[in-house]
């Protein structure tokens, strides 16, 4: 078979895979983080965390006045199984409150980040969400510090970066961005602002289409001041095109709309990809097996997908096929790292026991 061909099943059959094995059977659970000025962090965990899994951090801001329980409505993401949630709180009050994006508030943030990079293999950008002041702010945040966001939902802020309340960075126009504001959400939000909030929206729209930045914008028929149901679905289209992770969950994609200004064709492509769908019959198994059986007799097959492979197809049920040799030495290497690096970071728990002998069955480990 052409090598081409099988790295391109390899590649559509990971791909599902490890996008379906991490969504069965998790559950977010919550801890909380003192950050350093001494407020709680809210961070959203999948029961089980895989040691093998890189994941991406999604970061829910509040509202003015709110704090980081919940993650902007994001908490129960981290369901999912291959995103890490946190909800930061900030100070809304003070000469430089956090609807800034900057100083202090900035600083914490960033803090928080390689904080948790400590305990859980992330993802080099993080992908942000806000509604309100959480929108004032992570919206700034990102033009000051485009190199650590992937992607930005802000909706419906009570100020933007235009006319002297912050910057537009040029650095950060290939990051996808999606904006909005409800129709009727037409008072100021504090009574020095220069617009209502749907007339701010409209004039940091103009600049976002002039200075030629990828985005999605759009304003909400009958919709005050609150987030709707469009607005999630904006949100849904850009974290999908950001992290190249499905949209709707950790199997189910979304459509991606054709009204996107500015967005790389190859990312368009990409994120439009439907997912795909498991055999349906023995054939195409065994079809998906032989191309794996000569993936890893061509080369060496990197530990995670080693492991995701296994989750769906346990070595007990094709360790016996012709030409499986080379993969079973594979797994057999990866499942001991996988082994030892939950040791080593105190994931040794009974859930990741009871997975590790699912996915190693049939496989001749001696570990302890």
């Amino acid at each position: 078979m052409d090598l081409v061909i099988i790295e391109q099943r390899m590649h559509y059959l990971f791909r599902f895979i490890i996008s379906a094995v991490l969504l069965c059977g998790l559950q977010a659970k919550e801890e909380i983080l003192k950050d350093k000025q001494g407020m709680d962090c809210f961070v959203y965990l999948p029961d089980a965390l895989d040691p093998a899994v890189t994941y991406q951090l999604v970061v829910g801001v509040h509202g003015a006045g709110g704090k980081g329980n919940g993650a902007a409505g994001l908490k129960d993401w981290a369901k999912r199984g291959d995103v890490i949630v946190i909800g930061p709180s900030f100070e809304t009050k003070g000469e430089r409150p956090y609807q800034n994006g900057d100083g202090i508030h900035a600083e914490k943030l960033i803090d928080l980040f390689e904080t948790l990079k400590k305990s859980y293999k992330l993802r080099d950008r993080m992908f942000l969400h806000g509604f309100s002041g959480g929108c004032q702010f992570t919206h700034r945040f990102t033009m000051l510090h485009p190199k650590l966001v992937c992607g930005l939902s802000a909706h419906s802020g009570g100020s933007w970066a235009t006319d002297g309340f912050g910057e537009i960075s040029n650095a950060a126009k290939d990051i996808p961005f999606v904006i909005s504001c409800g129709e009727k959400d037409t008072a100021k939000s504090f009574p020095e602002a220069l617009y209502t909030r749907l007339e701010w929206y409209g004039r940091f729209a103009q600049e976002m289409e002039k200075r030629k930045f990828c985005y999605l914008g759009a304003t909400w028929p009958n919709v005050g001041h609150s987030i709707c149901e469009g607005a999630w679905d904006q949100m849904k289209q850009c974290f999908q095109i950001a992290t190249g992770l499905p949209g709707a969950s950790a199997t189910e994609q979304v459509a991606i709309s054709p009204t996107w200004k500015n967005l790389d064709p190859e990312l368009s492509k990409a994120a439009a990809t439907t997912a795909p769908k498991p055999a349906a019959d023995e054939a195409k198994r065994d079809a998906l097996l032989q191309a794996a059986f000569q993936k890893a007799a061509a080369e060496n097959v990197p530990d995670e997908r080693l492991i995701a492979f296994m989750k769906q197809h346990p070595p007990v049920s094709w360790k016996g096929k012709a030409g499986s040799g080379k993969l079973l030495v594979q797994c057999e290497r990866a499942a001991l790292a996988w082994h030892q690096a939950a040791k080593s970071k105190g994931l040794w728990n009974e859930v990741n026991r009871r997975q590790f002998a699912e996915f190693t069955a049939g496989l001749d480990l001696k570990t302890e």
